[in-house]
């Protein structure tokens, strides 16, 4: 059997837990437990230096935490390559180069542009220009989709509405609707009503720990809203 079809029939759970930062003598992350299953959204919501950025970054193998446990299915994460396959990472900041064109960030990624120009045909107008040329929100698009379109069954977008217009934050939030059919996503951004309106679950990083969020008065609880 292919091995691509074989991975996405039988992994489909990433979970992760006692994973550990410290940063110039200070604990960033210390008690920390999410779960993310292929076919839902998950949302992680915290106040800014809460270490939402650092604890995905753990999961994606792009920093080192003092202490990480990271699994799918069960079974321990690969470092390195083999795990950049199995998670997508949309950073905080720029994903792309600032001298790669759009068309070849596209054919790097192996997505076919009619998979990105269906839900946003106004990316043809520039599939010529590198990143640096683009818009902050349409550059944002641009990162967000090839992410979402590629082949990884699950991925991680941080900040991923940012410097978006309302009308596009709302189309973005109906791709990643469409994507989770085929996928598990975690999902932070400081607009979080938006967050809320798309996840299927929800946690709230404070002091260090992740806790799961039934509603908005455990928000409230957690510091993160009045």
């Amino acid at each position: 059997m292919n091995v691509i079809l074989t991975f996405y029939r039988y992994l489909h759970v990433l979970d992760f837990d006692s994973l550990e930062l410290w940063f110039e003598g200070r604990s960033i992350l210390s008690s920390i437990y999410m779960k993310c299953e292929v076919g839902e959204v998950v949302g992680v919501l915290g106040r800014n230096g809460s270490g939402k950025s650092s604890m995905m970054k753990i999961v994606f193998g792009s920093l080192t935490g003092s202490h990480r446990s990271i699994r799918i299915d069960g079974e321990p994460l690969p470092s390195g390559h083999l795990r950049k396959k199995q998670i997508g990472y949309l950073p905080q900041d720029n994903l792309l180069p600032s001298f790669i064109s759009i068309r070849k960030a596209f054919r790097l990624f192996g997505i076919d542009e009619q998979e990105i120009t269906k839900d946003f045909p106004e990316v043809r107008e520039f599939l010529q220009f590198t990143s640096k040329q683009l818009s902050g929100g349409y550059l944002r698009i641009v990162e967000a989709l090839l992410i979402l379109k590629s082949k990884a069954p699950f991925c991680i977008l941080d900040d991923p509405f940012s410097g978006l217009m309302p009308v596009h934050i709302e189309r973005m939030k109906q791709i990643i609707a469409n994507e989770k059919s085929k996928k598990g996503i975690i999902i932070t951004d400081h607009m979080y009503r938006h967050v809320v309106d798309i996840t299927d679950r929800l946690y709230v990083l404070a002091n260090g720990k992740t806790y799961m969020v039934n509603g908005e008065e455990d928000l409230v609880a957690r510091g993160y809203v009045r």
